[in-house]
């Protein structure tokens, strides 16, 4: 009997977590180990700028929730390394959690490597479900890098006004997705202050397919695709 009720018990937990995996690999950005993907950047003029390279190295059980790793490699067009780096994504509450840390180009960031880094602030949230004509919650990030102890430099990062736009079907060299599309506001500062729109498609299971970098215009000023995605 107890080892009937141990097995039972095992077997309740197994389940639970196996639902609680289900739920995280159905939201918007990718939530399984082992998924690689590639992503496209270009410039106004339509040239390759870079090429992102990333792939979920784990995912781990946290408390009530699960944790993903992923690796960035950025390359140019060649396939010659420009940066590398890691961020997270959270499952956790019914929603994913992405790290912001991931929004910073790792090109920049290499600058830094050999210095004090400290980052704070919230992660961009992407509930399970994501309606046109939803509100999504705010973020912001702020990365300060130091030596012996004195601040050199501070980056801070902020998304405002983020709203489901639509559904729509978008199609890129990796696939065809049927995507929700998310328009947002990014504000950058650092030496100097920009800000600008972004418009982005997401696909469940696979997170961002394309998303588009606008002037005050309306123009596009760059824009990334996903060109590879691999299960």
């Amino acid at each position: 009997m107890k080892n009937l009720f141990l097995s039972s018990l095992l077997l309740l937990v197994a389940s639970f977590g196996l639902r609680a995996q289900n739920v995280c690999e159905s939201g918007y950005p990718a939530f399984r180990q082992g998924i690689s993907f590639e992503l496209t950047n270009y410039d106004k003029k339509g040239k390759v700028s870079s090429i992102q390279h990333q792939k979920i190295n784990s995912v781990e059980a946290d408390g009530d929730g699960f944790k993903a790793n992923v690796s960035l490699e950025v390359t140019n067009e060649k396939g010659k390394n420009l940066s590398e780096g890691n961020y997270g994504i959270e499952c956790k509450d019914g929603g994913l959690y992405m790290d912001m840390s991931g929004m910073f180009d790792p090109r920049s960031m290499a600058g830094f490597k050999d210095m004090e880094m400290e980052m704070a602030g919230s992660a961009l949230e992407f509930p399970a479900k994501l309606i046109p004509g939803q509100t999504l919650p705010d973020g912001n990030i702020t990365m300060k890098a130091s030596s012996g102890g004195m601040t050199l430099m501070t980056m801070t990062l902020e998304v405002t006004n983020r709203k489901v736009e639509a559904a729509e079907v978008v199609t890129t060299p990796a696939g065809t997705f049927e995507c929700v599309k998310i328009s947002q506001e990014t504000e950058m500062k650092a030496i100097i202050k920009r800000k600008f729109k972004t418009v982005s498609w997401f696909a469940i299971g696979v997170g961002m397919v394309k998303s588009e970098n606008l002037d005050e215009k309306g123009n596009v000023e760059s824009s990334t695709v996903l060109t590879k995605f691999e299960k």
